[in-house]
């Protein structure tokens, strides 16, 4: 079977800001095996990135060296009774849907979160609701020699959007504990979850959600707003009107013009409050000053 390597594949196509260089590769592999096999044949000193729906990620203007691995394929869901195993590449917002239809709630706090599984449990997703941590049993994962662990809820220290999972490890599945309910109870609270987000967020904008992890006791959109930036553009990078922990993509931005916004942010709010904003989003490639991410 061929694999699906690309080469210089622009990463404007795999993010959900619409921003990114070329990938030197781009590896999307069938399944554990296929992805497997790969990880045994590279050389271990090949970096490698791995992304699902690229929903929290700014990628460099001048692309990812070596290998970027996505795990769309990986798309299995297997429901046993009030428990959820599901592959990685699972987007969020359908398998919601479908769980709502089968009347299994618990997740619902997840609603309008563009990722995918794989993605929400590395950043120990979440919102007012809940984490995923609260819900999430086990999580399967591959290390960087290829080798396949399954570690229990109860093994992994979770934080706020964090989990300590191994260095070089690509989680290929998770395992959850659901709830069984009205389907009707279930969608409403999905369909309440999506009309605040609208409300609320710019969901029809390019971004990356979030910027900035909010501090303790308050919250940075918040500071951002107090500071006077809502509607502050660099080029085609704007904080948003609607909500100011968003940034913007109105069309052609650049992750330079992302980043210039964002450090003039964190500047602005650092001399008003004395606090220093920390990413919530990932930075991925070659930046300012040489940074890799």
């Amino acid at each position: 079977m061929k694999r699906d390597i690309r080469l210089n594949e622009p990463m404007a196509r795999h993010t959900t800001f619409r921003i990114g260089g070329p990938a030197e590769r781009f590896f999307v592999p069938s399944g554990i095996g296929d992805l497997r096999a790969f990880l045994e044949e590279c050389p271990r000193e090949e970096p490698m990135t791995l992304i699902g729906a690229g929903s929290n990620l700014l990628v460099s203007d001048d692309g990812i060296r070596g290998t970027v691995i996505h795990l769309g394929a990986f798309q299995s869901v297997r429901l046993d009774e009030d428990r959820l195993l599901s592959g990685a590449g699972v987007m969020l917002p359908g398998l919601l849907q479908q769980l709502a239809r089968q009347g299994l709630g618990g997740l619902e706090f997840l609603g309008g979160i563009p990722g995918t599984v794989g993605g929400g449990v590395r950043m120990n997703a979440g919102t007012e609701g809940g984490w995923i941590a609260d819900r999430l049993l086990s999580v399967t994962y591959l290390h960087a020699s290829g080798a396949l662990q399954r570690k229990r809820h109860e093994e992994i220290t979770f934080g706020y959007r964090r989990m300590d999972l191994p260095e070089g490890t690509c989680i290929v599945g998770a395992e959850f504990r659901l709830e069984p309910d009205d389907p009707m109870r279930i969608a409403e609270r999905l369909r309440e979850r999506m009309a605040k987000r609208r409300k609320t967020q710019p969901i029809h904008l390019a971004s990356a959600g979030c910027i900035f992890k909010n501090p303790p006791g308050d919250a940075a959109g918040r500071l951002i707003e107090a500071a006077g930036l809502k509607g502050a553009r660099i080029g085609d990078a704007e904080v948003s009107p609607l909500h100011a922990n968003f940034v913007v993509n109105r069309g052609k931005a650049r992750a330079s013009d992302v980043l210039s916004l964002i450090r003039r942010i964190q500047e602005r709010v650092r001399e008003d409050t004395g606090v220093d904003l920390e990413f919530e989003i990932e930075m991925i490639g070659v930046f300012e000053k040489g940074a890799v991410s």
